[in-house]
């Protein structure tokens, strides 16, 4: 055989033998299969999501997705469809969607009770659009080791170590998956507003919508547009589940567009300093903390503009 061509076969094999090694050791990671890269658990997407039920042992719980958030429904339960906290059920949702088919522990139905993912587990049911079921799920216990949990479809045998632990997103205590709004509306269309108790004031929306107090004098707008939001943001600690309410503590009613009128009540404190808040848009009286209710119930003087007040001679 010529030189020339054993050469360029020796020049050959050594290339194969190169190019072999380096996809082996893959020094530039480029060959890696990561975790956001593997496969998704369920393949769709949250938003087809219409209604999300979930059971164990102790019961069942139904989201349901409605024009304007979520509803839940405790089976069973005389507190019949309740508004859900839209945040936390789409954070739920996000994270199931999110879990991936990247590490699989074991796919031995024997060892299913290991990982709490045996079918009188913990289940979830995610169905779409006319009862279209997209998944069903068991969610299994946490790792104990690092963020992480473990997860079975029904109509599988692998179970998949995830990140994150999907069963504590939906085994919680009732009222944490219920809204804890007090007040439902948009600081835009807030035209009045009458405080009454310890502090008796009232703003009015001028021409610009800028809060002003009434009768008109010179207001502090920062302090105006903080009370709006703060209105608009208004949210309870947790349900108050006592029978009597502590002593009435002042009352702020609200006229919005077209005429519409919310109320709000304040109860307390309590004996551990916190306020109950009953109102029109709560389904159940609310803790709310203290600091939230001082800043609904502030000095007027702290209201007024200091700086647009006149000048006036000292007393002689």
């Amino acid at each position: 055989m010529p030189l020339q061509k054993k050469n360029t076969i020796l020049a050959a094999l050594t290339a194969a033998v190169f190019l072999l090694g380096f996809l082996v050791n893959d020094p530039f990671l480029l060959f890696e299969k990561s975790y956001e890269k593997s496969a998704p658990l369920i393949k769709s997407k949250a938003d087809r999501v219409k209604k999300v039920t979930v059971t164990d042992n102790t019961g069942k719980r139904v989201f349901t997705r409605t024009t304007d958030g979520w509803s839940l429904e405790l089976a069973g339960s005389p507190l019949g469809v309740l508004k859900a906290d839209v945040n936390k059920i789409e954070t739920g949702l996000k994270n199931i969607f999110e879990a991936r088919r990247y590490q699989e522990v074991s796919s031995s139905k024997d060892k299913q009770g290991d990982y709490e993912v045996r079918d009188q587990d913990y289940q979830i049911v995610l169905e779409g659009e006319n009862g279209e079921k997209i998944a069903h799920a068991i969610l299994g216990k946490f790792s104990g080791a690092g963020n992480a949990s473990f997860v079975r479809l029904a109509d599988d045998s692998s179970v998949y170590a995830v990140k994150g632990f999907l069963r504590g997103d939906w085994n919680q205590d009732f009222d944490q998956y219920r809204d804890r709004s007090i007040l439902k509306i948009a600081k835009e269309n807030i035209k009045e507003v009458q405080v009454s108790g310890k502090q008796t004031f009232k703003f009015k929306a001028d021409e610009k919508g800028q809060l002003v107090l009434d009768p008109q004098r010179a207001t502090d707008k920062n302090r105006a547009t903080t009370y709006a939001n703060d209105l608009s943001d208004l949210t309870g600690v947790r349900f108050y589940k006592e029978t009597n309410l502590p002593p009435r503590y002042g009352k702020v009613t609200l006229l919005l567009t077209a005429n519409v009128t919310k109320e709000v009540e304040f109860f307390g404190p309590t004996k551990d300093q916190e306020f109950i808040a009953k109102s029109t848009d709560a389904g159940a009286p609310l803790t709310i903390a203290k600091s939230k209710v001082d800043a609904l119930f502030p000095r007027i003087e702290d209201l007024v503009d200091k700086g647009g007040m006149p000048n006036l001679p000292p007393p002689k």
